[in-house]
């Protein structure tokens, strides 16, 4: 009869444990790297939306300058629907404010990509942000309204075409320029919320390119 060695067992139970310890030590290591993977992954995804909202707020500086430009020309109101009872010069006062709204559609890219971007960041960064994108849209509003206002040919009070006159165009005391606060405060905030997620995304990338450098 074959004599077993008693040691038989005992060695194959304890390569299974080792084989099993192994595999684990496999296991979570490669839980460990895909987690830090979906970290990464998010932090970069943040630091786009963040770059995003910010790049759309520095291009309102440069869309509500053109749109608020005090200069217009002929052209600009060459379309607008005749009325047979104002003059000439009546018809330019009034095409002074339909070039502003002609503006306004001129920069409907810009607009519509600032919507398509608001869900993102609320999305991001919380439904709160969406106080902050209010600011630009009722910035934009305001200038549409008053000039509106302005190119119907409704009577308005002298109070209120003063009103009506700093929100279309950037005169007078900053004070007074309601559209110019809006717009301001828009980028105020989101420099706020986007600046210190840029600038720590930045660092990070910085410390992953010298590690991988000092071990090359």
């Amino acid at each position: 009869m074959e004599t077993v060695s008693p040691w038989a067992f005992g060695w194959t139970q304890l390569l299974t444990i080792i084989g099993m310890a192994i595999t684990l030590f496999i296991a979570i290591g490669g839980f460990r790297t895909f987690d830090r993977w979906k970290r990464e992954k998010l932090e970069e995804r943040k630091m786009e939306v963040a770059f995003d909202m910010l790049a759309v707020a520095y291009e309102a500086k440069f869309v509500f300058d053109h749109i608020r430009r005090p200069t217009s020309f002929s052209y600009e109101w060459a379309d607008m629907p005749e009325d047979i009872s104002e003059t000439e010069d009546q018809r330019k006062s009034r095409g002074e404010f339909y070039a502003i709204l002609k503006r306004i559609n001129l920069n409907k890219d810009y607009f519509e990509r600032v919507w398509k971007l608001q869900p993102r960041c609320m999305a991001m960064f919380g439904a709160s942000v969406e106080e902050i994108f209010l600011l630009l849209h009722r910035a934009r509003r305001e200038v549409e309204v008053a000039a509106q206002m302005f190119a119907s040919k409704m009577h308005l009070s002298d109070d209120m075409r003063t009103k009506l006159e700093h929100d279309v165009w950037e005169m007078g005391e900053p004070a007074a320029d309601r559209v110019g606060k809006k717009l301001a405060d828009f980028r105020t905030r989101t420099e706020g919320l986007c600046k210190p997620i840029i600038d720590r995304d930045l660092r990070g990338v910085r410390r992953r390119l010298r590690a991988r450098k000092a071990s090359v």
